[in-house]
């Protein structure tokens, strides 16, 4: 409702977009139709730490649970360890558009480099990536339930 969104003269981004908004919609960031449906599994990194240098691939099976052929978006998203400056819930940082025939399960990859575990950092003016365990999580669009996840450890 637009009731649940913050007043325009704030200019805070606290409520505003998937990305900080914390109730539920109806529909949420990634959200589409489609006459099949899909399911997420076996979420997994190639490493379960790393330094803050280094890049990770996150590797999910989608499985086509439907009876009939479709395509599916793999959304990719992260989450932040908690901090003093405002960071947001999570963010897209990779999709992939794939097409699985009736009850076909495909694996599929997300290269996370450095670039995408950056936040910005006022005091540096610069993006930086903080050490702490961060979330990654995959599925069909931004909302809870449509996500899968796993914890990624950053070392300094």
């Amino acid at each position: 409702s637009v009731n649940d969104l913050p007043s325009f003269e704030n200019y805070d981004m606290a409520g505003r977009t998937y990305r900080y908004f914390t109730k539920e919609v109806l529909y949420p960031f990634g959200y589409g139709l489609s006459y099949t449906t899909f399911r997420y599994d076996s979420l997994t990194l190639s490493k379960p730490k790393i330094n803050q240098a280094e890049s990770v691939t996150a590797c999910v099976s989608v499985t086509n649970t439907g009876k009939k052929d479709g395509e599916e978006v793999v959304q990719l998203y992260i989450s932040t360890p908690v901090s003093k400056s405002p960071r947001a819930i999570k963010s897209l940082k990779g999709f992939q558009r794939i097409f699985l025939k009736a009850g076909e399960t495909k694996k599929v990859n997300f290269i996370i480099t450095p670039e995408a575990l950056a936040n910005f950092d006022e005091h540096n003016n610069a993006f930086i990536v903080n050490p702490g365990t961060y979330k990654v999580l995959v599925g069909k669009s931004s909302a809870a339930g449509d996500l899968i996840s796993c914890s990624l450890d950053i070392q300094p």
